[in-house]
């Protein structure tokens, strides 16, 4: 084992061992995660905002550089069936397994072991609320008066630069219905679960319709994510909540999705449809798209395809910074049990922001 990987496991199974799981957003300033982030950086900058709501922004910098390398790490929960412990860093023959090691703890480990080698300036933003689907880290940052004009954005992308990815939008709705005996007819049309059941069938389908329309992100992933509501088998359920995810190509406007997903049910039957959340696609173009390129092709980085998933580079960009995602790993093993990272992509990103601190101006 090579000494750089031995340094970034030794990292990595610091980090892992450190329950950032999100939810609960239980972190702040006082985490235990802020002073492994921030341990053998004496001679750096280290700004801790504490913005409440587990929203933590860490950001370790020396000098002035011009490039910010961002990186969550907060974790999804856990689900059964892991072989090992999550919190414990499991090394196997070509890769190592751990909550995070994927997702993205593995590149803040790369980012720390390369800084610390580092003679010139690096900035590294650590954040904690990735995993809750808001970005407020990212946003509030972004449009602060920060002095970086570009950003690499750590997630599982197979070690490639991405320049575009779908857009983000949550949403609740709540349907009425009519409390009655369950042996009324009347109940297969007033009960607000089949109403929601119907919409749900109604949403399937229209996304299904669109799967193969709009560019090179075409279609809207749509996915119910929680229902709840009734009382008991015998009575007609007069309420039922739920929320809902949609993950549009640059093509697609939030609003007028939500506002066709809205109209497959009558307006007498909704209580609420409200929008939790909404970000915007990663769509680069012009000035920042050809900043974002030129930055990868200086640090000799693949271009990679167009992703389904959303990451806060589209924060960046939205407040004008060329921003790529770049980081080891792929989503196919983010949020999986054993979820696991290779060495040699641990190795290659290392290698990354090496030049990164080494040409940074």
């Amino acid at each position: 084992m090579t000494q750089p990987l031995d340094n970034i496991l030794h990292r990595l199974e610091q980090l892992v061992a450190i329950d950032t799981r999100n939810p609960p957003r239980a972190m702040d300033a006082k985490h235990p995660i802020v002073g492994a982030l921030a341990a053998g950086f004496e001679d750096s900058a280290l700004s801790v905002n504490d913005l409440g709501e587990g929203c933590v922004q860490i950001l370790l910098q020396r000098g002035s550089p011009s490039t910010l390398i961002n990186i969550h790490v907060d974790t999804v929960p856990c689900a059964d069936g892991w072989t090992h412990s999550p919190f414990t860093l499991y090394r196997a023959e070509d890769r190592v397994y751990g909550l995070g090691a994927c997702d993205i703890k593995g590149a803040a480990a790369c980012a720390i072991t390369a800084a610390q080698a580092a003679s010139g300036d690096f900035a590294l933003l650590f954040t904690t609320d990735e995993e809750n689907g808001q970005g407020r880290c990212v946003e509030q940052f972004a449009n602060s008066d920060h002095g970086f004009s570009k950003v690499i954005v750590c997630e599982p992308t197979g070690s490639k630069a991405i320049f575009a990815h779908r857009g983000l939008g949550a949403y609740a709705l709540e349907f009425a219905g009519t409390s009655m005996h369950s042996s009324e007819w009347a109940a297969l049309e007033s009960s607000a679960i089949h109403r929601a059941a119907n919409w749900i069938s109604a949403a399937c389908q229209y996304a299904d319709e669109k799967r193969n329309q709009g560019g090179v992100l075409p279609g809207i992933c749509f996915n119910s994510g929680h229902i709840e509501g009734g009382i008991k088998p015998n009575i007609c359920a007069p309420n039922c909540s739920l929320n809902f995810g949609i993950r549009p190509g640059p093509e697609y406007k939030l609003e007028t999705i939500a506002a066709e997903l809205q109209a497959l049910v009558p307006a007498e039957h909704l209580i609420k449809f409200e929008q939790s959340y909404g970000s915007p696609p990663l769509n680069l173009s012009g000035q920042q798209l050809a900043d974002a390129q030129n930055l990868a092709k200086r640090l000799g980085i693949t271009t990679g395809d167009p992703v389904n998933f959303w990451t806060e580079a589209a924060l960046f960009s939205d407040a004008g910074l060329p921003a790529f995602v770049f980081g080891p790993g792929d989503i196919a093993q983010a949020h999986a049990v054993d979820e696991w990272v290779k060495y040699e992509q641990l190795l290659y990103v290392h290698s990354v922001f090496e030049k990164v601190f080494a040409f940074d101006d």
